[in-house]
């Protein structure tokens, strides 16, 4: 294995390491109980939510990504779910607060903890993964540009809550690859 690829996985480690051992069981059982899932994220944060998306499509699950014109008006028995690294993006937050005015319920993750948008959420999850050159743990700071590290560390979360999900719902891999597309 290179050099790079070896600090991307220190980094992954120590940011996955001070994840809280419930954020995967939390974020399961909301979806599990929601009627609909829609989610939300710009840029890259919006590319892992849209890799979710799928995931739960497959999963069997009502799904809809909130920037696509086919997406229909969400409801109180629906839940968002909010992805946004800075914990800033306009956009996200102006979809989270229209989740709120209907009653659904809504999941915001985040690398910013003390994000200002954190009260539209019913639930805040923290990834500690900083933005570069930002200390990750006492010995180890993010060499990767930008929010980099926050995407993969998203991706790994999003993917372990759709593992814990077939555990939930009793979802096997193979009767998830017959719900993939046939269009591609």
């Amino acid at each position: 294995m290179n050099s790079h690829s070896k600090r991307i996985l220190r980094e992954l480690e120590a940011v996955l390491k001070a994840v809280p051992d419930d954020l995967i069981d939390r974020l399961a059982g909301f979806v599990a109980q929601a009627e609909r899932i829609f989610v939300a994220g710009e840029g890259r944060s919006g590319l892992m939510a849209r890799a979710f998306a799928s995931r739960l499509v497959h999963l069997g699950l009502k799904v809809h990504v909130s920037s696509e014109i086919t997406c229909p008006r969400i409801g109180p028995h629906d839940l968002m779910v909010a992805c946004s690294g800075s914990g800033d993006t306009r956009t996200t937050l102006e979809k989270m607060l229209s989740a709120r005015e209907v009653e659904a319920k809504v999941v915001l993750i985040t690398a910013n903890p003390d994000t200002r948008f954190g009260d539209a959420a019913d639930i805040l999850l923290h990834l500690p993964a900083p933005a570069a050159p930002q200390r990750i743990a006492r010995d180890l700071s993010s060499v990767q540009p930008q929010r980099t590290l926050f995407e993969q560390a998203l991706l790994i979360v999003l993917d372990s809550t759709v593992l814990r999900l077939m555990e939930k719902l009793h979802v096997k891999g193979a009767e998830m690859a017959k719900r993939h597309t046939n269009l591609e």
